[in-house]
């Protein structure tokens, strides 16, 4: 439960920082060219690395790999939204402009919804990215299953429990992609 709870915050944090970048990043094209150079570093950045400035401002808890984990799975997502948003056919978007639509209305009634693939495509990406970093969240100290893990791997009486814990990390992440996928199944059209 500790780590669903874990999980569930930084996918959450994930979410609102990747998509607030992403709308903003596929609206304004200087931010876009401004942003990639950042997104391609920190894509490109070993997952320890994020675990450096965090351990140093936060000490070693919870929430220093919450932190973490939203840093690293952040990039992924800001990509995906943009790409999602830019990909909205233009003729839409001018048919909703001409019909009266505010840059606001264009956001909300027209773009993020005909971008919901990229949308829930995002979303799966930002929790895989997540859960790629609940293990090593568990050597600053976020405990329960990256804990566990960690603790399999260095001590070899406790290799049946790491080995037990990194099942259940795949199992919850297996649990939260048929969500996001159950979620994109019931709002699109039946075939």
């Amino acid at each position: 439960m500790q780590t669903l709870a874990t999980v569930l915050v930084a996918i959450a944090l994930t979410m609102v920082v990747g998509v607030a970048v992403g709308v903003f990043c596929a609206r304004h094209d200087r931010l876009a060219t401004a942003v990639r150079p950042v997104l391609d570093a920190a894509q490109t950045m070993p997952s320890f690395v994020y675990l450096l400035p965090a351990v140093a401002l936060f000490g070693a808890s919870r929430f220093t790999a919450i932190v973490a984990a939203v840093i690293f799975a952040v990039p992924p997502v800001v990509r995906l939204v943009e790409r999602g948003v830019r990909d909205v056919p233009a003729t839409v978007v001018e048919a909703a402009v001409s019909a009266g639509s505010t840059p606001r209305q264009l956001l909300w009634k027209v773009q993020l919804p005909m971008a919901r693939g990229g949308l829930l495509l995002a979303a799966n990406q930002g929790i895989v990215m997540v859960l790629a970093m609940v293990v090593v969240g568990g050597l600053v100290g976020a405990g329960a299953l990256g804990y566990d893990v960690v603790a399999g791997f260095s001590q070899r009486e406790l290799f049946g429990q790491g080995l037990a814990a990194g099942l259940a990390i795949v199992l919850l992440g297996i649990l939260l992609d048929r969500l996001t996928q159950g979620f994109h199944d019931s709002k699109g059209p039946r075939r």
